[in-house]
């Protein structure tokens, strides 16, 4: 092994390294149990050189990263790149680890720790596809991107404790054989995590900023890696603000922050475009992720939940290939304070004329899709489970939205669901989370819900007016804007007909569906169809 590395160094050392016929290429080694020959050089950067390696035996092509350290730091950070991708390994959207070895600098000949990397051989990087198109990929491919990068990251701040990668980049994603990204390039990540206060000094701040630059590229770095002196936690929150700008990148082809500008990072100075109507369902996502206070970004669970409820209403396969071209992508839009004790509809324009108001559902919105998790089959199951042995009347039309029909107080045996049952359920699963929205005309102690409830009194035999449909969606909006665990409850007595009409409008409010059938549809498969639409469908 020890010949291996000094017939291959003179050349790589030269700076010959750019070159097919250098001595690296052509040689052979064995690495574990695998023999491979070396094929050809597909990139190189600092002291690190990535080969193209194939098996002698199997003919299979490997990537083999070689990399070179000349100080205990250097050798710190390859081995703990090494220690990070063996423990991540195994993650379908993380570069698969093979083998790894090294030899010291005493026995290498030149002074220098050599390591070798085995990984699976992807089919390219990412920017490149990106780069040989004219505009940008399509919303669903967008979509499947960033959810797989997302799924990759998630891996990575699920371990204990959170590896924070520093160096998330359109750069660092790569395609395998299967079309599917693949996360690399560990050698910036860290466990390490910072808390500046009023008590640290100007060189110990000084000493963790150099350290921060040697990992991060300026243009992905958060803030809180800027300005210290902001006092901001510095942890995997920062991972959150670079994938922001990836996915910003991802839609327009061009990166928030191109030039690096300190005072624009440290102040969250970007612009969408006002112009775009292609990728608006990722407006909110992205506003989210580039917020200066690193406290306020969501984590990475919650933006993996966000993009799966975009996913569901765009009935895309977030598993599904990354290719270079894609069909045309439908648009899908979304983007809600604290509950109000009754409706005021004059506070939503509630005077305006319905096609005022049908204005204000169209450009209002925002991306509230982030929001509303329509939850996979089996957390259905697991929630209807649960509803059964409560024995409630309770349905999750999504995992924000829960329909239920009237909270009766005392004995009454024609309501199923018993108000002290209802508020026990609520604060078990969502404490101090949830709103709830009585659009019937009976009303009841609001207290039992810590005053939690908004009274619409509708009448039953009636529809509502467009101003007061319009002033229920927006009040919904805007409570589920203001925290990712919030949720709205609605009913009337039947908890089907007046709460189908309001979770169907909402759902149209947030653009998840274009038409009101296929909102009725979603209430239908989750709830049970309402009587009046029964009744018309002759169910």
């Amino acid at each position: 092994m020890t010949d291996f590395f000094k017939s291959a160094l003179g050349s790589l050392i030269s700076g010959a390294t750019g070159q097919q016929d250098n001595d690296f290429v052509g040689q052979t080694c064995e690495l574990g149990n695998q023999k491979l020959r070396v094929k050809r050089l597909i990139a190189e950067g600092g002291f690190a050189y990535v080969f193209v390696a194939q098996d002698v035996s199997t003919g299979k092509e490997y990537a083999l990263k070689r990399l070179l350290a000349n100080d205990e730091e250097k050798n710190n950070a390859v081995m703990q790149e090494i220690r990070f991708l063996k423990k991540l390994s195994g993650h379908p959207n993380v570069i698969q680890f093979i083998a790894a070895a090294s030899i010291g600098q005493e026995d290498s000949g030149h002074g220098q720790s050599e390591y070798l990397l085995l990984t699976e051989l992807c089919t390219g990087q990412l920017i490149d596809i990106i780069n040989s198109r004219d505009s940008p990929l399509p919303c669903d491919q967008v979509l499947r991107v960033f959810y797989q990068t997302c799924r990759a990251v998630q891996h990575m701040h699920r371990q204990n404790p959170p590896i924070i990668h520093r160096d998330l980049k359109v750069e660092n994603l790569l395609l395998s054989s299967g079309g599917a990204i693949k996360l690399c390039d560990f050698g910036s990540a860290t466990t390490e995590t910072y808390h500046p206060d009023g008590e640290w000094s100007a060189i110990k701040r000084s000493l963790i900023e150099d350290e921060i630059a040697k990992n991060t590229t300026p243009m992905y770095r958060a803030p809180e890696m800027l300005d210290l002196y902001q006092n901001f936690p510095i942890n995997e929150y920062g991972d959150i603000w670079a994938l922001g700008c990836v996915l910003f990148q991802l839609c327009y082809m061009e990166h928030p922050f191109e030039d690096s500008a300190k005072l624009r990072i440290i102040n969250a100075n970007y612009n969408l475009p006002e112009s775009d109507d292609q990728y608006t369902v990722f407006h909110e996502l992205i506003k989210s992720m580039l917020k200066v206070d690193p406290r306020e970004r969501p984590d990475i669970n919650n933006l993996v939940e966000r993009l799966q409820d975009i996913a569901a209403a765009r009935n895309v396969n977030l598993k599904g290939a990354t290719k270079s071209q894609d069909p045309s992508s439908q648009q899908a839009a979304y983007s809600p304070r604290q509950p109000m004790n009754s409706m005021n509809t004059s506070d939503y324009g509630g005077s305006s004329t319905a096609s005022a108001l049908f204005s204000s559902l169209k450009g209002g919105a925002g991306n509230l899709v982030k929001n509303i998790k329509d939850a996979s089959a089996k957390v259905m199951e697991t929630v209807s489970a649960s509803m059964n042995k409560s024995d409630l009347d309770i349905s999750y039309i999504t995992s924000r939205i829960i329909a239920m029909s009237f909270p009766a107080e005392g004995m009454e045996s024609a309501f199923k669901n018993h108000i002290d049952d209802v508020r026990s359920y609520l604060e078990a699963r969502h404490n101090n989370c949830y709103a709830v929205y009585n659009l019937a005309q009976r009303t009841y102690r609001v207290a039992k819900f810590e005053n939690r409830v908004s009274e619409c009194g509708w009448s039953p035999k009636k529809a509502p007016t467009l101003a007061s449909l319009f002033a229920v969606c927006k009040n919904m909006h805007l409570w589920l804007r203001q925290n990712p665990k919030n949720v709205c409850v609605v009913h009337c007595m039947d908890g089907r007909s007046q709460t189908a009409t309001v979770i169907g409008a909402f759902l149209v409010f947030c653009h998840l569906f274009e038409s009101s059938q296929q909102a009725m549809h979603m209430f239908t498969v989750r709830r049970g169809a309402p009587a009046l639409y029964r009744h018309k469908e002759g169910i």
